[in-house]
């Protein structure tokens, strides 16, 4: 969709190229996916997930797919721990 006139006139297109640029190829929405669903302001699990069931779902998920789990779980978890 087109750019409203005052959002046109904001936007930067060396800047946004340039931003591009130096982004481009990271990791992006794997380690903030998971970690939306399970971090909540009053616990760590939503209330219908019972507690133990996100390291039996990764394990069984994992001996079939460890290269999926990796991405959504390992790279996220080092992210988080700044690893």
């Amino acid at each position: 969709m087109p750019l409203s006139a005052e959002a046109k006139a904001k936007f930067n297109e060396t800047a946004a190229i340039e931003f591009f640029k130096r982004t481009e190829g990271l990791p992006y929405g794997y380690h903030n996916f998971l970690f939306g669903q399970f971090d909540t302001p009053t616990d760590n699990l939503p209330p219908l997930m019972p507690p133990g069931i996100v390291e039996i779902v990764l394990s069984l998920y994992e001996s079939l797919d460890p290269a999926t789990i990796n991405i959504f779980f390992g790279q996220a978890i080092n992210k988080r721990l700044g690893t």
